[in-house]
This record gives structure tokens, C-alpha cells and sequence, in this order.
């Protein structure tokens, strides 16, 4: 609609868009919905998560009252008017059958999001000559319209939750941007019922199927948020409009809000040129099934969503070991004959793709996302397919309240088809699509949790304590720590991401080839040199055998690059024991140390490497220190680069905190320098501000001896014959 067809209806009268309601205008669909002037500075996040806090405390503390939540279903049930029990897990409830319900909405227009709805009551009420209901009556253009099986519930729920969105919001922008405890409780409210609304829709199906079942109605089908996305909560005769669904908000044509001047223009997901393009194009096979799969997905049909995906994968994988077989020469004959050989062996066909292509299926996969970073497609592809065979072979019925784990199925899934497809810039190319889609979908779980009791749906709190509050950051952190100090341990993972953190680029070595006994797990090329990686876990430490398989392995590709090539082992030993409780000097005996040297193999352990990101990250240290001693051979990181060893620690005084050092014969500590502890969970650093020998204060003091030095940590923070050092860069 342009923007003078517009201006005349407002002219008129006519409601133009969604402005009105207190959900959408407090919710909005993410930034690019947002004003500038509503976005809350980062710096004034704690205070707002604390105000929060504080709020949805007050929220959950209020008293309840009972409402009516009704849906309209969109087909009919076909029984008579009647008052049902249904049960789902450990709770009953009672719904009400009704198949005469009238809906009005505010006219002059009827809005499919309902948006302007003002009554849901029987037909009998608006007869005509009989007196109208207050909030009809007072309608200056009534539009009715005759509704299919409406199913009422009737719930307690808190009592602000109706009050909020009852209440008349402001729509200005500076009005807003100093109302936000209001534009929360809002938005506190409809999550609130968002959620209530979820909960029953288990409900709502066990009904349907147990008619279904009694009926044998073929119209009749399990329902999901795209069939149900609009709920209504009546209380004291007003309706609240619920919706599960972002994209039944849009009455007119999808927009983009622009930052800068605020003004709309439509959202293209595609031009024409694009779509006349693939239309004299072929479709890849697999194609149509793993789009089928993401808008089963989208609509809460995540049983057939995952059913489509497999299909998608597993036509796209023979399709593309044919292209390449093809590719390499072989008969039609010939490829039947390898495809033949793996049909009933699906793990077996994909090691086959890997071993043609000379690639790895991604993974782990390094993302600023916790909930992506790790991911391995692979691992991925063998768990949707379990489920998949659960779904097709034993009768499991995966319901829309599975939406969230569904989500990670299916997009997994659509990953690896792009990959298979070689269509990774494709999907690159497709992101920004994605994230309008995303928010066009809503949020795959609601905000808050239910749990079914025998009063029937409960909504539960947030737990929103400020301390708990972790950044993407400090998440992908932990992750980082557990990779090698974890229940699983993931040494790859950790690799990755070590090389990551101090820049180095790495990518997956080729699938194994041979029989031989190790394998390279990636390869670097750093600064024109190339380097083979290999992960080892062990339970105790690196034993002579292990080192001297890699140097056989390694050898083969010296030659290959004629000498300018090196080997990188990351070694994660006593995996099962705490990073602070490992034997750091025992981890690499003398022997295999000197085979590495021989063999130009560098060595490090996993809690070595780590101590080394986190020093580089916490204290600023040389990363190109770092990265060099991932080529030298030998043994590398128990001195971190920037640093010299200059003895252990041996005692601690706890008045004044001194700990006290038996300095090396040669090496000396003095006043103003940077003292270094290694420590169990890593380094620690800060200025030698007092130094004491034999009880006296002196500037300086050159080993052999001991030597007292003040400190900021505390007794439990050592341990007898942790590493001191001195920065010296």
C-alpha cells in the first residue's frame, strides 16, 4: 500500500496497522523494529537487569485470578456443546466445547491477526432485538464473523498479567525511552501469557486426538503455533489478544524499520531476477526436501521436519558421491556397483563420500554462538537419524512442545546439506532472510517454563539473580576451560579453539586413507610454513610408542614439503584427573621429549596451552611468542614466552602474605620487576613490590637462596613447588 492510500484511510477512519496494541508495541521483532532512542545503553545494563530482578520478584508475588483462554480451532469438531476432562502428564483440566461462537472485531476492516477483536461469546448473544453486550454496543462498525470449534480452558493466572495489558500505553518515543519498567511489565505480561497459552497446547491436541480417534474425522489434524498462533484472554468482559506467532501479527506487507529516519520499507526476501534464474535452473536433488524440512520446522511440524531432512541428506550424498565417481572416470556400472556396496550402511557411505572428496564433514565448529560452538555435524547427522528411525519405525510422536530441541535437528541438518551441496556461500548469502525469519517465527521455547500439576498449567519464574547473568563471552570461556577439564573432554575442540584465540589458522586434515596408526587431526600454514597437527588423550602420560608413531606419520610429509614442514602434537594427559591436581612435570618423560627433538615434532599438554591463551588474554603477552613455540621442536610452554624460570615456591607467611622462593643458582628477583606463579588453574602475575632475605629488606637478591616476596594471593592459592617466574618482555 503506498503512503497516500494509506494517509486517505487514516483519513477515514480506518485503523492502518498493529500500532495500538500493547503487546506488539512493547515487544516489538528485535532491532530492526526498534527506535534508536529505545535500545538500552550497554553500560546501564546491570542496573536494568537488577531492575529486572526486582520487578519480576514483585510480578510472581502478586495474587492470582481466574481467567477464560480460548483458541479457535480451524476446523470444526463436530460433537455437541459439552463441558471435557482431558489429561496431559500429572494434570487435569476441564475444557469447553463450543461450536455456535461469534467473533467482532472494531471495523471497518477485518484484520486476519484479530488485532482489533473486541468480543467471543455464542451467536445468541448478538441477536438481533436483543440488547448487545457494553463492549459491542459501544463498536461503531461492527464486523461479525462466525467462527469454527472454539475450545475454552479456564486457568488461574497473576493477576498482573491482565492488568498490564488492560492498561492505556504511550506511544511516544521519549515517553518510552523513560518508561521502561512500564515497556517490561508489558512485555512481562504477554510473555507471561504467551507461555500459559503454550502450555495448553498439549491439551488442545490429546482433545483432538481423542476425537479423532472416536470420530474418525478426516478433517480433523494435530495442531501447532502456525494453527493456532492467536489466543484470546477474556477477564471482566476485555479481551487480551495472545499470540504465539510473530508473523500472524502482519496484516499488511512485512517491513524493515530504518534506524536512522524511522521510516518502513517492504522486506524482499528474494528479487525477480533471482527467481527467473532457478527457474530454467535444475533442482539439486535433496533440494526440495530440505526446504520442505525447515518450513515443517517453522510450523510446528517437527516429526515430518525431521523425516524430510534425513531424506535430504541421504539423497544428497549419493547424488554427490556419483558426480564425483563420474568425475573420476568410472562407469555408470562402476558407481552402482560402489553405491551397492554401502546401501544398507549408511555410516559406511558416508566415510566413503569423505575418503572421495578428500574433506571432513565440519566439526567441531567454531562460533561466537555457546550453543553452536563445538557442534559437530557428523555427531549431529547420527543423532537425527536415530530419531528419525524412532519416528518412522517405532510410532514416536515428537509434539510442538519439542520445538526447541527440534530446532537444532533441523538446522544442523540444513548445515550439512549446504555443505554437501557446496552451497556454504549460498546459505552466507541467505543469512539476513534467515534472521527476519527467525523473528517472524518468535522465540522457540517460551520466556517462561510450565510444568503440569494436578490445578492444571503452571507457570513458573525466571530465576533472576544479576550474579548469574554470563555473557556470550564469558560462556564461550567455560566452554573453553571444560573442553580438557570437563566430564567430556573434547582435546579437538580444544585445539581449535586454542589456535583460534592466538590466531592461528587451522583447517581439518583429510579424512584417514590408510592403515596407518595415528592421523593428523588438522593443518596449519603459518607465515609460509606448514605444520601437521595431531590431538592425543591419554590417562596417564605420553608414552615412547605414541611419539614414535607420529614421527613415522610425520615423516612422509617432510618429504612431501621438502623440510618445510613441522608436526604439532596437543596432548591432553590424565584427561580424568583436575587440571590443578596433573603431574605437569611428568607428562612428558625425558625419552619421548627426545624423539620429538629428533623428529622435529613439537610437544605440548593441554593445561600448558591453555595457560598460555589465558596469559595472553588476562595479561597482554607476546601472542607471536606464542605461536612460535607451536614450531619448535620438543617440548614447549612450561615457561610462557615472555618470562624466565627463576625458581619454586616453598612456603607462605600469612602476616604480612609473603611467599617465599628458593631462588636458582644465577637467577635474581628484584624490586619493580613482573613476578609470574604458575598457579593450578593458571598464571598470575604482579609487581615485586617487597623483597626480604634472612629477615631484611633488600632491593635485590640473586640465587642460590631463599627469598621472601610479598603478595596478593593467599596460602590456598599455592601449592609447594609451583613455578615462579620474572617478565623480562
Amino acid at each position: 500500500m503506498e503512503r497516500s492510500d494509506r494517509r486517505r484511510l487514516r483519513e477515514s477512519g480506518i485503523p492502518l496497522d498493529t500500532s495500538g496494541s500493547p503487546t506488539m508495541f512493547a515487544m516489538g521483532m528485535g532491532l530492526h523494529d526498534a527506535e534508536p532512542g529505545h535500545l538500552v545503553p550497554e553500560e546501564d545494563w546491570p542496573k536494568e537487569i537488577a531492575a529486572q530482578a526486582a520487578e519480576e520478584s514483585e510480578f510472581w508475588g502478586g495474587g492470582c485470578i481466574p481467567i477464560q483462554l480460548m483458541v479457535e480451532l480451524p476446523f470444526w469438531l463436530m460433537i455437541p456443546d459439552c463441558e471435557i476432562s482431558i489429561t496431559h502428564e500429572d494434570a487435569t483440566v476441564r475444557a469447553s466445547i463450543r461450536g455456535e461462537y461469534m467473533a467482532v472485531s472494531d471495523g471497518p476492516l477485518f484484520y486476519a491477526s484479530h488485532h482489533n477483536g473486541v468480543f467471543i461469546g455464542p451467536n445468541d448473544d448478538l441477536k438481533v432485538g436483543e440488547q448487545l453486550p457494553p463492549v459491542v454496543a459501544r463498536t461503531e462498525a461492527p464486523i461479525y464473523r462466525p467462527m469454527k470449534t472454539v475450545v475454552v480452558f479456564r486457568p488461574e493466572v497473576m493477576e498482573d498479567a491482565v492488568i498490564a495489558l488492560q492498561e492505556p500505553v504511550s506511544r511516544t518515543q521519549q515517553e518510552l525511552c523513560e518508561a521502561r519498567r512500564k515497556v517490561r511489565r508489558i512485555n512481562r505480561a504477554a510473555q507471561y501469557l504467551q507461555s500459559l497459552a503454550y502450555g495448553h497446547v498439549p491439551f488442545l491436541n490429546r482433545l483432538i486426538t481423542d476425537y479423532r480417534i472416536a470420530s474418525r474425522d478426516p478433517f480433523a489434524f494435530q495442531v501447532s503455533q502456525w494453527n493456532v498462533p492467536v489466543w484470546f484472554a477474556e477477564h471482566n468482559d476485555k479481551l487480551i489478544r495472545v499470540c504465539l506467532l510473530p508473523y500472524s501479527d502482519n496484516d499488511w506487507y512485512p517491513t524493515l524499520r530504518r534506524l536512522e529516519g524511522g521510516e518502513r520499507s517492504h522486506f524482499y526476501a528474494a528479487n525477480p531476477h533471482a527467481v527467473e534464474v532457478q527457474a530454467r535452473a535444475d533442482v539439486a536433488p535433496g533440494t526440495l526436501e530440505i526446504l520442505d524440512a525447515q518450513s515443517l520446522m517453522y510450523r510446528g511440524y517437527v516429526a515430518d521436519a525431521v523425516r524430510s531432512a534425513v531424506t535430504a541428506i541421504e539423497v544428497a550424498l549419493e547424488w554427490q558421491i556419483t558426480k564425483l565417481l563420474s568425475h573420476n572416470g568410472q562407469t555408470e556400472q562402476q558407481i552402482q556397483s560402489r553405491l551397492a556396496e554401502s546401501w544398507n550402511d549408511f555410516d559406511e557411505r558416508v566415510a566413503d563420500y569423505e575418503r572421495i572428496s578428500g574433506t571432513r564433514i565440519p566439526g567441531p565448529v567454531l562460533s561466537c554462538l555457546p550453543h553452536i560452538n563445538g557442534i559437530r555435524l557428523k555427531s549431529e547427522l547420527s543423532r537425527v537419524r536415530t530419531l528419525r528411525h524412532r519416528i518412522v519405525h517405532e510410532g514416536l510422536r515428537v509434539d510442538s512442545q519439542s520445538r526447541g530441541p527440534m530446532i537444532r535437528a533441523i538446522e544442523t541438518m540444513m548445515w550439512l546439506f549446504h555443505w554437501l551441496s557446496w552451497e556454504e556461500g549460498k546459505a552466507q548469502e541467505k543469512s539476513r532472510s534467515y534472521v527476519y525469519f527467525e523473528m517472524m517465527r518468535g522465540m522457540s521455547v517460551p520466556r517462561y517454563s510450565v510444568k503440569y500439576r494436578d490445578s492444571g498449567v503452571i507457570v513458573l519464574p525466571d530465576d533472576h539473580r544479576v550474579e548469574q547473568v554470563m555473557t556470550a563471552d564469558e560462556l564461550i570461556r567455560s566452554q573453553y576451560h571444560a573442553t580438557i577439564d570437563g566430564k567430556e573432554s573434547d582435546i579437538e575442540l580444544f585445539a581449535i579453539m586454542s589456535f583460534d584465540y592466538i590466531g592461528i589458522d587451522a583447517v581439518d586434515a583429510p579424512p584417514p586413507e590408510d592403515d596407518a596408526v595415528v592421523h593428523e587431526r588438522y593443518h596449519i600454514n603459518h607465515n609460509e610454513h606448514y605444520a601437521i597437527v595431531f590431538c592425543f588423550e591419554c590417562d596417564r602420560s605420553i608414552n615412547p610408542s605414541m611419539i614414535e608413531a607420529i614421527a613415522a606419520r610425520f615423516s612422509g610429509f617432510e618429504q612431501r614439503y621438502e623440510g618445510n614442514c613441522s608436526a604439532l602434537c596437543v596432548i591432553n594427559h590424565q584427561k580424568n584427573t583436575a587440571i590443578g591436581r596433573r603431574k605437569v612435570e611428568e607428562a612428558i618423560p625425558d625419552d619421548v621429549n627426545q624423539i620429538a627433538r629428533r623428529s622435529g615434532i613439537a610437544l605440548i599438554t593441554a593445561p600448558d596451552l591453555r595457560f598460555l591463551v589465558q596469559g595472553a588474554m588476562e595479561y597482554g603477552w607476546d601472542i607471536d611468542g606464542i605461536k612460535n613455540l607451536m614450531f619448535v621442536p620438543g617440548r614447549q610452554g612450561k615457561v610462557p614466552p615472555a618470562y624466565r624460570w627463576i625458581g619454586t615456591y616453598v612456603h607462605f607467611y600469612g602476616r604480612p602474605s609473603v611467599m617465599s622462593v628458593e631462588l636458582e643458582a644465577g637467577e635474581t628477583a628484584e624490586t619493580g620487576k613482573i613476578l609470574g606463579v604458575r598457579l593450578a588453574v593458571g598464571y598470575h602475575e604482579e609487581p615485586i613490590e617487597s623483597l626480604q632475605v634472612e629477615h631484611k629488606t633488600v632491593p635485590a637478591a640473586t640465587g642460590p637462596c631463599r627469598v621472601g616476596i610479598k603478595t596478593t594471593l593467599r596460602r590456598s592459592d599455592l601449592a609447594i613447588g609451583q613455578a615462579v617466574f620474572i617478565r623480562h618482555a
